[in-house]
C-alpha cells in the first residue's frame, strides 16, 4: 500500500506541475469511483483456447469489476486535472483441475487533465486524456508445478469522456467513459529459480467506464 501512496503522490505532484495557475485560485479533492472495465489479452486468451482444446476448462479473461481513487484539481471551472490509483483484477480458474489459475492482476497510476464546456446548471460535461504508467503483479498457479509470477510493466494513454453533478457545496457524483490503450510487451515469467521472457503481451486495452463520488475541501 505505502508503493500505491507513493506513486500516486508522484502522479499528483506531476497533474499539479502542468497547471500554470497560482494555488489560491485553485479547488482541491478527491474522488472514489467504481468501474466496469474491458480488455484485450488476446495472447493469454489464445494461450487459454489452446489449453482448453487439451482438456483444461479456463474461461477467457477480458473484463473486470473494481474501484479506484482519485486526487482532483480545479484549476478553473472548466479545466480539472487529476491523479489516481486502479487496480484491475483479471482471474481465470481450470474447472476441470481444480488447483489451476491464473492471475493477470495490475495496478495503473494515471494522471489526467480534462476540459469541461460552460454550464449554466449543476451539470457539466467535459472530455479528457491523460498516461498511466501499469505494473502487472499475476501468477500462473498449478497443482503439478511449481506457481510462475507473471510480472511486467509499461505505460500506456487513455481518452475519456465525463460528467460531473454537484449535489451539495463540497458534494459532486461524476461519471467516465473512455478507451484505454495500455499493451505490457515486457514482461517475464518466474518460477523462483529461473527467469524468462514471456512470449505473452498484457494487453490491458479496452472500455472504461466509472460511476463515483467527488469531495471537495472548501475554497475561501
Amino acid at each position: 500500500m505505502r508503493k500505491h501512496m507513493n506513486v500516486l503522490a508522484v502522479l499528483g505532484v506531476f497533474a499539479l506541475a502542468m497547471v500554470p495557475v497560482a494555488a489560491s485560485a485553485a479547488t482541491f479533492g478527491g474522488e472514489v469511483y467504481g468501474a466496469f472495465n474491458t480488455h484485450s489479452m488476446q495472447d493469454w486468451n489464445d494461450a487459454i483456447d489452446l489449453a482448453n482444446s487439451s482438456g483444461s476448462n479456463f474461461d477467457n479473461v477480458g473484463s473486470d469489476i473494481t474501484g479506484g481513487l482519485d486526487l482532483r484539481m480545479w484549476a478553473s471551472p472548466n479545466w480539472m486535472f487529476s491523479a489516481g490509483w486502479e487496480p484491475l483484477f483479471l482471474n481465470s480458474e481450470d474447472s476441470a483441475n481444480p488447483g489451476d489459475k491464473l492471475s493477470l492482476n495490475a495496478n495503473a497510476y494515471t494522471v489526467t487533465g480534462a476540459y469541461f464546456f460552460p454550464s449554466a446548471s449543476n451539470g457539466k460535461y467535459g472530455i479528457g486524456a491523460g498516461l498511466g504508467y501499469y505494473s502487472n503483479s499475476g501468477k500462473l498457479e498449478s497443482a503439478s508445478s511449481p506457481d510462475v509470477d507473471i510480472t511486467g510493466s509499461g505505460v500506456g494513454f487513455h481518452f475519456v469522456g465525463l460528467g460531473e453533478w454537484t449535489v451539495s457545496p463540497g458534494f459532486s457524483v461524476t461519471t467516465t467513459a473512455g478507451y484505454r490503450v495500455a499493451k505490457l510487451t515486457s514482461n517475464e515469467l518466474s518460477d523462483g529459480t529461473t527467469t524468462v521472457d514471456s512470449p505473452y503481451d498484457n494487453d490491458y486495452s479496452g472500455f472504461m467506464g466509472r460511476v463515483g463520488l467527488a469531495f471537495y475541501l472548501p475554497t475561501k
